[in-house]
């Protein structure tokens, strides 16, 4: 609830979401601990919708070109505002691969 706090309060904060449809770091360690995942994906969420619903001002950017001037058009908002940011995480499984299970438990 802490975008209703920032609508109701009108603070100028910039919220950043790396947009990854689930929860991937959660998801390297149930692999490697476990060889299976279990319930760490999750289907699209339109977070530009769901900042607007609770009254803040929503970016959702669409390419590598449009970041900065998406960035900046959000930290020109009078109140709080949200991007999405679109990321993808599959190398990381490769960068955490060299690490000891006990490194990442």
């Amino acid at each position: 609830m802490e975008l209703e706090t920032a609508v109701r309060l009108h603070a100028n904060i910039l919220h950043i979401i790396w947009v990854d449809n689930g929860y991937n770091m959660v998801a390297i360690q149930e692999q490697k601990k476990y060889q299976r995942l279990s319930g760490v994906e999750f289907g699209p969420v339109d977070f530009k919708v769901y900042a607007e619903a609770f009254g803040a001002k929503g970016f959702a950017v669409e390419s590598a070109d449009a970041l900065e001037p998406t960035l900046r058009a959000a930290m020109d908002v009078d109140g709080p505002a949200v991007v999405a940011i679109p990321v993808d995480y599959r190398d990381n499984p490769l960068l955490m691969g060299q690490l000891h299970l006990s490194q990442i438990l």
